[in-house]
């Protein structure tokens, strides 16, 4: 089969949205193409850290994806995505905040309709914002890894779009999973319904592939129409959500105890770092 790669390359933000004359470009995602699917596959730094870079690249693919019948979203080796980088979060102003969660959102809610089978192959851990990007997903291979929301530990509530994929995927455990910032291995992961199969790490990939060979067998039409029907409930309660929920969310996101608590977070999570070696961020 043949296959075609090409890189797509972010735009070094600094602030909100301006890039710098001086920045240097850098490979964020690569694009695969296996016949009549996709492959996107995060390489952003060491862990694939979500910034207002990467999610604009992410959007981007996916609204150029449209000749695709199906795809395949993936990580590295270690890690699928481990979430919002917080790093540059606390570091940039209130500006890049607000904008960065109004599109990390969109993002959510853009990978939740799209009409062509989406299967997340999760080659490491997905945390926090990758297992909602998982969770906006068709299906879910899954190797060695954790995966699970932490946005309560870390003091910054789970953006609305992204709630509802968690919610339409994983039912009624999503509260406690929620609310209680846990994350868990594979094996428990698909016992709750976070994943839908564990394969060997060298298999994610070949097998999310077989799968989505599998969802695109039949007219992407027919497929496209009752993957709108399965999602509308969902896809009404994140068009809901943005007006209700949204600017409280926001609102948290911007207020100074939330951000001081992800800054003691992140402050904590880089200690343990050094204590204990590597974890889920890297």
């Amino acid at each position: 089969m043949r296959r075609t790669v090409r890189t797509v390359a972010g735009t070094c933000l600094g602030g909100i949205a301006r890039a710098s004359p001086n920045c240097r470009k850098k490979a964020m995602s690569t694009v695969e193409n296996h016949g009549p699917l996709t492959v996107l596959r995060l390489e952003h730094g060491k862990v694939n850290a979500l910034d207002l870079d990467l999610v604009r690249a992410l959007t981007a693919q996916l609204h150029d994806i449209a000749p695709a019948r199906g795809l395949v979203l993936t990580g590295t080796e270690r890690v699928f995505c481990a979430g919002v980088d917080l790093a540059r979060l606390v570091a940039n102003d209130l500006d890049y905040t607000e904008v960065f969660l109004t599109e990390l959102d969109a993002l959510f809610q853009t990978l939740f309709e799209l009409d062509v089978p989406v299967v997340a192959a999760l080659t490491g851990h997905a945390i926090a914002g990758g297992c909602l990007l998982a969770a906006a997903c068709d299906y879910r291979v899954m190797g060695q890894g954790r995966i699970g929301v932490t946005e309560a530990l870390v003091g910054l509530p789970v953006p609305p779009a992204g709630l509802e994929a968690l919610r339409f995927t994983t039912g009624d455990r999503t509260a406690g999973l929620v609310l209680s910032g846990r994350t868990v291995e594979s094996e428990q992961a698909l016992a709750w319904g976070l994943i839908d199969e564990i394969t060997t790490p060298e298999r994610v990939l070949p097998r999310a592939l077989e799968i989505a060979h599998q969802l695109t067998a039949g007219p992407a039409e027919t497929f496209a129409a009752h993957k709108q029907m399965l999602r509308a409930p969902a896809r009404d309660r994140m068009h809901q959500a943005a007006t209700d929920h949204g600017p409280a969310v926001l609102d948290a996101w911007l207020a100074p105890e939330p951000r001081r608590h992800a800054a003691g977070y992140l402050a904590g999570l880089k200690t343990r770092q050094r204590s204990t070696g590597p974890g889920p961020w890297g």
